[in-house]
């Protein structure tokens, strides 16, 4: 021992000492008075210590021309049990013959040293002898008054108290050094000790504690169904199967039990344990909700464990335990320093994309309200026209209005990454079949254009990640269109599906000119590209949000020959069952009363002549305030609002519409995208969401969805 708990030791141990040393004073006082008392030629103080059934003598005095033998003897005379019964009644009795010296009793004490009487006093506390006073004569004394006797009696109960005293000193004395060799346990510096060493050194303090025990520490397996040994020593041969019913035995009370307060106490196994070892006890420590251990000790000495020994288990489990949390929250801090080290490069990254992701977010709502507008307009003023040319350059709008809506769908398609979404039980490996089956896809007619043979081998049957099938789908369509892309004519795509136990990597690999350094941190920014066609650019960053947003990674690499390997890793989890979609067959709705909210002008009128040349009638509001005025007005069928309105949102209005008018559907049109919390839209009472720009047809079969519900 080393530091504060060495000091405590030898304080302790030097009060004992000055202690002692007054309580052995005191006692040999107490002797020579008794010997004064009743003219003793010799007399001798016995005590029986409480862990003890024996009497030891403490103190004696005799006549400086009295040469005494063999004191041993007077040990073996009073210190066995039964030897003072009888005793009860002090009086004066000979124990040797004065004329001939024949012996008449068995004191050989006596006899060995010519002493002829003697006089015995016990104290007793009703049960058993707890101080005697043994006083000898060479001659009969000539008289021991009663007098003398009670004064002697007053001693003998004054040293009884004093011995009392002192083994009540050396009980706390020693239990105070062991309580600092326990908390010692404190000072172990866990810095770059495993759990494994971390045991080591309590099991090594646990023996130290208490003489002739063994110890083992025990840990949870993951799974929660048994306890491990992770170390154990024992102090001699050790019991065949102890171990292992001991593991059993731990699990058995600690095993279901996940009390924070664990570890304050420690629990009996003697029971359970007594044909391996004479006593048993653990103490539970659970450091945090991750690991919970148990340490148990036990010994082979007949008299097992004492109480000071139970709670010094108690006390060093409360010190452990902190030792314990202080040696994993080290090791877990060192984990998390790599991991903080190891993404610190894609920090800047991440805060890039997040900031492209709110700008092209807006850039896409503001261009979604115009186009809706241009194509609602341009649909309306179609139907009013038969044929000719008119209608020829009105299709033409119509087509240019829709490419750039579709440019604005590929932004909004990168900003997938931040909807929050529910996913469903997936499985990646039919997903990898179905993206490489017979459906119709942009990288199949560039694979077909220059001979490029896209291949998967080797491939799971099931694998399941939690996902979504579209967005996954997507995700293979990115990454096998980029390496098409890039392919030489006539190469090939290689994917490969690889599952461990809890994680799977999907890879795919081209064959190509591969991808710079310098632009491997930039390919997957939106619209960053090395092509020089239209529109291109958002790709990867799709793929990048994807893999975000189902919680994955994605790593771009090179293969051996140079080309792309972009690796992208997911964890793996239980097969589900999937659930089979089911359409609702719907027919052609009546006339009706339909609610249209939305800020822009050019949308809600839009939206209100489509409605009505489709036979409803339709009342158009600018906000959601008006909206609800109305609704209180009036009876509708139906509500068509807007997401993003000054305000009152369309979610706020749907959310308080939905609480008083928990029957009428609501529909939600929104330039945002597909960036709703699904739950959230549900929770509403929104039925479905309708993406700006619109066609005729999407609001007409929005209402025959709506009006059969």
């Amino acid at each position: 021992m080393t530091g504060p708990t060495a000091l405590i030791s030898k304080y302790f141990h030097i009060q004992r000492s000055h202690q002692l040393g007054g309580i052995i004073g005191q006692l040999d006082t107490a002797a020579q008075l008794a010997a004064e008392q009743l003219a003793a030629d010799f007399i001798a103080l016995f005590y029986r210590r409480t862990d003890d059934d024996t009497l030891i003598p403490v103190a004696c005095r005799h006549h400086h021309d009295l040469h005494v033998d063999s004191l041993n003897l007077l040990d073996h005379q009073w210190g066995r049990p039964g030897n003072t019964e009888g005793l009860d009644m002090p009086q004066v009795v000979p124990v040797t013959n004065d004329s001939s010296g024949d012996t008449t009793s068995d004191d050989q004490f006596a006899t060995a040293n010519h002493l002829t009487h003697r006089l015995v006093m016990i104290q007793s506390d009703h049960e058993n002898a707890t101080a005697m006073v043994t006083a000898y004569w060479r001659n009969r004394p000539d008289g021991v008054t009663l007098e003398a006797i009670q004064r002697v009696r007053l001693l003998l109960e004054l040293v009884a108290r004093s011995m009392s005293m002192a083994d009540q000193l050396h009980l706390v004395n020693d239990f105070s050094v062991r309580l600092a060799k326990a908390l010692s346990i404190l000072e172990v510096d866990t810095e770059g000790l495993s759990i494994r060493k971390t045991a080591s050194i309590m099991i090594r303090l646990i023996r130290s504690l208490i003489p002739a025990c063994g110890s083992c520490f025990l840990s949870e397996d993951p799974d929660g169904d048994r306890f491990s040994v992770v170390e154990f020593a024992d102090s001699g041969a050790e019991a065949p199967g102890l171990i292992e019913r001991l593991a059993e035995v731990v699990y058995e009370q600690f095993g279901l039990s996940s009390d924070d307060g664990a570890g304050e106490s420690t629990i009996a196994l003697t029971a359970p344990l007594s044909d391996y070892c004479a006593a048993a006890a653990a103490v539970e420590m659970i450091p945090d909700e991750d690991h919970r251990f148990v340490l148990a000790t036990w010994t082979h000495c007949p008299a097992g464990l004492t109480p000071n020994d139970i709670e010094l288990l108690s006390i060093f489990g409360l010190a452990a335990r902190t030792v314990l949390r202080s040696a994993l929250h080290l090791r877990r801090l060192r984990r998390s320093k790599r991991t903080l080290e190891k993404s610190s490069a894609r920090l800047a990254d991440v805060e890039a994309l997040a900031a492209l992701t709110d700008m092209t977010t807006g850039i896409a709502h503001d261009f979604n309200n115009v186009m809706g507008g241009i194509v609602g307009r341009v649909q309306l003023m179609k139907m009013k026209l038969a044929d000719g040319p008119m209608l020829s350059s009105l299709n033409k709008v119509e087509s240019l209005a829709m490419e750039g809506a579709e440019t604005v769908r590929r932004i909004q398609e990168f900003t997938r990454r931040t909807r929050n979404k529910k996913l469903d039980a997936v499985n990646l490996a039919e997903i990898v079949r179905n993206c490489l089956g017979p459906r119709p896809s942009s990288w199949r007619r560039l694979a077909d254009a220059a001979g490029v043979r896209v291949t998967c081998e080797g491939a799971p049957d099931e694998v399941f990640v939690a996902g979504d099938a579209d967005d996954l789908m997507t995700l293979l369509d990115k990454l096998i269109d980029n390496a098409v892309e890039h392919s030489p004519r006539g190469g090939r795509v290689e994917l490969s599906l690889d599952a461990a136990e809890r994680s799977v990597v999907l890879t795919v690999t081209d064959h190509g000119a591969g991808i710079p350094d310098a632009n491997r941190k930039k390919v997957f920014y939106p619209f960053f590209t090395t092509k020089p066609d239209r529109g291109a650019g958002l790709g990867l960053a799709i793929a990048h949000g994807v893999v975000v947003g189902h919680g994955g990674k994605i790593e771009v690499g090179s293969g051996p020959d140079g080309g792309a390997v972009f690796k992208v890793s997911f964890n793996c989890i239980d097969g589900g069952s999937d659930d089979s979609d089911t359409t609702s067959q719907t027919g052609q709705p009546g006339r009706l009363r339909i609610l249209v909210v939305d800020d822009d002008e050019q949308i809600r009128e839009v939206l209100s002549d489509m409605l009505t040349i489709d036979g409803h009638s339709a009342v158009a509001c600018a906000d959601g305030y008006k909206a609800l005025e109305a609704v209180d007005q009036h009876r509708f069928d139906l509500i068509i609002t807007d997401l993003g309105m000054p305000g009152m949102s369309g979610l706020d209005l749907a959310a308080v519409v939905h609480e008083k008018f928990p029957d009428l559907p609501i529909a939600m049109i929104t330039g945002w995208g597909t960036q709703l919390d699904e739950e959230d839209v549900s929770l509403k009472g929104i039925k479905t969401v309708l993406p700006k720009p619109f066609h005729l047809k999407d609001v007409k079969a929005v209402v025959r969805e709506l009006a059969a519900r």
